[in-house]
């Protein structure tokens, strides 16, 4: 997805992009730690119901959220069969390979089921977040709770230029097959992916090298302070709508330590 397409979409005219960023910032970051310390797979599953609700009101295509969610449900898949045949000793059923035997475990199907809905949680509310809420908003926000000022600036210009660099290697890649570069052996492919991968990694660190002497040129230091981002003070509504939230995700965590 482009920087530009991303900007507009964390742009539009939404209640959830209405809400104050700060609150909606800490809360969605807050509901992903709830996320992953949840010990029982149908609250998990519960939270992300409704952050799958939440995502329906920013009026976007489910294709949007499906392009952030494949590659981690991929991962999920994997560490979930992975527990399924490892971990437990009560057995469930055998699968009988030739010579080898697996035996799928209840408490590994448990446990994997714990972690698919944890993922698959935790990355739906934070593209829900980066959906609805301008970057520059979600890193002021995390200035506000003394996060090193270090960290926020290089997750800015990670953030910023990360967008050119993938599109600099996609342009190569589009040139090697304009040039019948897939037209030849599985190695010769790969060698030639690894050309593509390794110039654009020597051309970032090239770019970021000339972007911090431009910096320095211009007064910049760790240590440097800027005018305050936010100038509004938050609404009654956004703490009341902010509060609310924060007393959702206590009962959840009640609730697991209950059950």
């Amino acid at each position: 997805m482009e920087l530009a397409v991303l900007d507009k979409i964390a742009a539009a005219d939404t209640p959830l992009h209405r809400w104050d960023g700060r609150v909606k910032t800490v809360l969605f970051l807050s509901a992903i730690i709830v996320s992953t310390v949840l010990n029982h797979w149908y609250l998990v599953a519960g939270l992300w119901l409704v952050a799958l609700a939440s995502f329906r009101t920013l009026n976007l295509t489910w294709r949007h959220l499906f392009i952030r969610l494949y590659i981690p449900f991929g991962i999920a898949w994997l560490v979930f069969l992975s527990l399924l045949f490892t971990n437990g000793s009560h057995a469930l059923f055998v699968i009988s390979l030739r010579q080898l035997n697996l035996t799928a475990y209840r408490e590994g199907l448990q446990l994997g089921f714990l972690l698919v809905f944890r993922i698959m949680a935790a990355v739906t509310l934070g593209s829900i977040l980066s959906f609805s809420t301008p970057m520059i908003e979600i890193l002021e926000t995390l200035r506000l709770c003394k996060v090193p000022d270090l960290i926020i600036d290089l997750a800015a210009m990670m953030y910023r230029y990360v967008f050119i660099l993938t599109e600099t290697g996609h342009n190569m890649r589009r040139a090697q097959l304009s040039r019948m570069g897939d037209n030849t052996s599985w190695l010769r492919q790969a060698r030639d992916v690894g050309k593509v991968a390794g110039y654009v990694l020597t051309k970032s660190l090239e770019r970021s090298i000339r972007i911090y002497k431009a910096m320095l040129s211009r007064g910049y230091n760790e240590n440097s302070t800027g005018a305050d981002f936010f100038t509004v003070p938050v609404s009654k509504t956004d703490w009341r709508i902010g509060l609310l939230g924060a007393a959702s995700l206590t009962v959840l965590v009640v609730l697991n330590l209950m059950l």
